[in-house]
């Protein structure tokens, strides 16, 4: 089974998410700001992170970089965030995002894009600690 590392700051939209998640399928754990982010993925080691960009204790491209520290740099980043700041689609891109959603989430097209994130030969579930 995948598993799915929910990065959001809003209880409601994580719930909502884990709900969809869970009900496809998936394994799913919660992390509600950075420093619980990146503990929760060192531990769980998740196939796939759907993560908030602004959030308390860390911004989301911040958190990504010290995914990399983790030996986690290869797991498929799907970015959301309900900021209209100009350059975020593009800086996600630039990291590598497999994915980037503003919100509203459009909960469907989130879906489609895990699947299809989950497919790629980098989502394998092979990583080790």
């Amino acid at each position: 089974m995948k598993r799915v590392l929910i990065v959001e700051d809003d209880p409601k939209i994580a719930g909502a998410l884990d709900v969809r998640l869970r009900a496809a399928g998936y394994e799913v754990q919660q992390a509600h700001d950075g420093a619980r982010a990146l503990s929760t993925a060192a531990k769980c080691l998740p196939d796939l992170i759907l993560m908030d960009i602004r959030m308390p204790s860390g911004l989301g491209f911040t958190i990504r970089e010290h995914l990399a520290e983790l030996r986690l740099a290869e797991v498929p980043i799907i970015f959301m965030t309900a900021s209209s700041k100009p350059g975020l689609r593009r800086a996600a891109r630039q990291m590598g995002a497999a994915g980037f959603f503003e919100k509203p989430l459009d909960t469907d097209r989130l879906m489609a894009c895990v699947a299809e994130a989950l497919e790629s030969p980098l989502a394998t579930g092979s990583r080790s600690p």
